[in-house]
């Protein structure tokens, strides 16, 4: 018999969120309990968004890919038997390890227990924990975040093995580098990945339902994408859907419903992702999911038992690491009494493929549709001094501005650096600074944040004469 211990503050899920939430609770004052099903930094330390990038920078580094803009006539794409999938993961489990130790760290500096288990709840105040089949601890607390992040949404009709066809958590323990993979669903995660093997040499094919690559783009961007990916000797098709998988003897089969097929040595299939709440028993919390499969929350991060909190990818939209750290802090605050809204609607998204893509406000179709006035600033990586130190010459700084006040409504950023380049934006937008500012202040060169003054005066010189800057 299991005796019922006292929580203040219980929280199951140790990502971006969890973490968050439960050191803001602690520094708060309360006691803290952290449950985790799987180890200490959840799904998007181990199967998520550190282990994809690692892998990219892995890939990046052991190809020397930037050589290719230096040696363009010679640079090759490496050959499979190249590169070593063992010298991949060594990179990969080194960064995850690492990042273990700090999260750990910081968990246990703040005084937060954590117990590695799968959680269930008996009532909406109780959860029993079972590890190794058994139940070993029987929790009830006043106040619950729930953080369980999300998985791969695996349709259930493709016979997913871990061997020929994968999703992107099975794909980080491929053994071998295929000569061949199909990648269906053009969406971030899809995208990424196949950047990500076309620079190792696979023969991808990227098939998705919608016209083009990462739809929701500015439409500019996705072309500058899909031109660099083409380099890189991906495969686009599009508005293709798939019909059937079928495993063959030398690989997977894929079929199309307009009656046509393709055949490759691996499939990754990348359907979109899903709130992770298996095994939870939200039912006895008196929870359930919405119609997008997420759980509702109101302004404060309570779902409708008002002692349960929730944040991070359990919650609808907009599912990045970056927002999950941000929500899990403000639910933290929340349930401690202090009030505290959503945070900001304005925040950059960034996409990790090859090369990476960041992006902050309007796009220029989204300007076209809502009738507002605009012009925009350009800036080529080539003309840029440190993407070209850098061997990165492909790439485009994209400014979006109002030409009357000179106001910036969006930044589109392809490039080397793109993630980290667009808070420049960020900050300008947040703080309603003109884009003249990035002309009248000095940035330090060669940077690559000289693509904001090269961009300003692009797009300031386009503006009608008598402007302030309308000569330079």
């Amino acid at each position: 018999m299991l005796i019922l211990e006292e929580i203040d503050f219980l929280v199951i899920g140790s990502g971006p969120a969890g973490q968050k939430g439960a050191i803001q609770a602690s520094k708060n004052g309360r006691k803290v309990t952290v449950v985790e099903g799987w180890e200490t930094g959840g799904s998007s330390l181990w199967t998520g968004t550190i282990p994809s990038k690692a892998l990219r920078e892995a890939i990046l580094d052991l190809t020397n890919f930037s050589d290719k803009s230096f040696y363009a006539e010679q640079y090759k794409l490496p050959k499979i038997s190249e590169i070593s999938i063992a010298d991949l993961n060594f990179r990969v489990q080194w960064v995850m390890s690492h990042l273990k130790e700090t999260i750990s760290r910081q968990l246990k500096k703040n005084g937060i227990e954590v117990v590695i288990g799968i959680a269930r709840f008996v009532d909406p105040y109780t959860v029993v924990v079972t590890s190794n089949g058994k139940d070993v601890r029987k929790l009830h607390a006043k106040t619950i975040l729930l953080a369980t992040g999300s998985k791969p949404r695996c349709p259930k009709e493709i016979p997913f093995d871990g061997k020929k066809i994968f999703d992107s958590t099975t794909l980080l323990t491929m053994n071998t580098i295929p000569k061949s993979m199909i990648v269906i669903g053009a969406g971030i995660i899809g995208t990424e990945y196949a950047s990500m093997f076309c620079v190792l040499g696979t023969k991808v094919t990227l098939v998705d339902r919608r016209a083009r690559i990462l739809s929701f783009l500015d439409r500019e961007i996705g072309a500058h994408l899909q031109v660099a990916l083409e380099e890189s000797k991906l495969s686009f098709m599009g508005n293709k859907d798939y019909s059937k998988i079928l495993l063959k003897e030398s690989g997977v089969e894929v079929q199309f419903t307009d009656g046509t097929a393709i055949n490759a040595e691996t499939v990754l299939v990348a359907a979109g992702r899903e709130a992770n709440v298996e095994g939870l028993g939200i039912n006895h919390a008196g929870l359930s999911l919405n119609a997008r499969g997420y759980l509702d929350v109101n302004e404060h991060y309570q779902t409708k038992v008002e002692h349960i909190y929730a944040a991070g990818d359990i919650i609808d939209g907009p599912c990045l690491s970056s927002s999950g750290y941000v929500q899990g802090r403000l639910a933290g605050l929340n349930a401690c009494g202090m009030e505290v809204n959503r945070f900001k609607t304005l925040y950059p998204y960034g996409i990790y493929t090859i090369p990476e893509i960041s992006s902050i406000g309007k796009t220029e179709e989204e300007v076209q549709a809502e009738g507002i006035e605009y012009e925009v600033g350009r800036a080529y990586f080539y003309e840029i001094s440190r993407s070209v130190i850098t061997g990165s010459e492909s790439g485009l700084c994209k400014l979006i501005f109002n030409p009357k006040n000179f106001e910036l409504l969006g930044a589109h950023i392809i490039g080397l650096g793109a993630t980290e380049s667009i808070h420049l934006a960020q900050v300008a937008i947040s703080f309603n600074l003109k884009i003249d500012y990035f002309v009248e202040h000095v940035f330090n060169f060669p940077t690559f944040a000289e693509m904001y003054r090269i961009s300003a005066l692009n797009g300031i010189n386009k503006c009608k004469k008598g402007v302030k800057y309308g000569n330079l």
